[in-house]
């Protein structure tokens, strides 16, 4: 009897571990009083809604290109898990500098969204597609390239969209992911001196149940497959949240001369979105830039 009891306690605190990894992965934490964003980088964006398959509500922002500035294109600004839109307005002041009209939007369970759950690009994919539809609706100035930029979560999400919108030329990628499962299996081998990993599995199960979708099937990398757009990746050698041999698979993947990537010395994961050195931002910028 007291081995049954330890069996069914060990099952049951087996299976609260793995529901808490469940939503640690796919519930973020929602931030919504991000108005000192606008304050500190003194920009005046416009705002507005986009309805997304699912009836989620997905809150959006436009910010012009700086006047006086020849006009370049549109540069769509994906943020990471538990981020929001107006975080990427560092980015879009130094895009809107160069020419660019920048579109950044709060991901569904993130900021002024709708919905509860990240899922990585099983839906945020189609997400981004109708802002963008709608972002060029309102685009009184309909010439130029379009591009994108992402960071983390927002980088996998950017680059499983790119084979969807062929009018995107290159994309910026900052500490981007080739494959979720393998990001999962890095994170459990370092919970408990690996003890999580064999318990993967019922992860995968959670999630599904709770998110509705199934983490082996996120592979950005066989995103790049499909694409022609020159993708420049940007990772921090002491990236331990998704480590830099993922952005070197996905360089491997890029046909000739598609693809570049610069790799950071003493920059963690949070370093390359919120303290990329201004030679790599300059890089960056002027990559979006250049012509063909």
């Amino acid at each position: 009897m007291r081995r049954l009891v330890i069996i069914l306690t060990a099952i049951s605190l087996t299976g609260c571990l793995t529901r808490r990894a469940a939503d640690v992965l796919t519930v973020p934490r929602r931030v919504v009083e991000t108005g000192h964003w606008e304050k500190e980088t003194a920009t005046r964006p416009e705002h507005f809604e986009v309805e997304a398959a699912d009836g989620v509500v997905i809150s959006a922002l436009e910010l012009p290109a700086n006047p006086g500035v020849r006009k370049v294109g549109t540069a769509y600004l994906f943020h990471g898990f538990g981020n929001t839109k107006e975080q990427m307005l560092p980015v879009a002041k130094r895009l809107t500098a160069v020419g660019f009209r920048c579109v950044a939007w709060d991901s569904r369970g993130h900021g002024k969204s709708g919905g509860e759950r990240a899922s990585y690009g099983m839906r945020e994919v189609d997400d981004a597609l109708r802002v963008i539809k709608a972002a060029r609706k309102r685009d009184r100035w309909s010439r130029g390239k379009d591009v994108f930029w992402g960071y983390s979560m927002g980088a996998a999400v950017a680059l499983q969209t790119l084979p969807e919108d062929s009018r995107a030329e290159a994309a910026v990628l900052l500490a981007p992911f080739a494959d979720l499962s393998q990001i999962m299996r890095h994170h459990a081998g370092q919970i408990y001196s690996g003890a999580m990993v064999p318990f993967l599995p019922w992860v995968r199960s959670n999630v599904r149940s709770a998110a509705g979708f199934d983490p082996r099937r996120i592979k950005p990398i066989e995103s790049v497959r499909r694409t022609d757009a020159r993708l420049l990746f940007i990772h921090g050698a002491r990236d331990g949240v998704i480590p830099p041999d993922q952005s070197a698979r996905l360089l491997a993947e890029c046909e000739e001369g598609q693809g570049k990537r610069l790799v950071l010395p003493n920059l963690g994961h949070g370093d390359v979105m919120w303290n990329l050195p201004e030679p790599a931002y300059e890089a960056a910028v002027d990559f979006l830039v250049e012509k063909r």
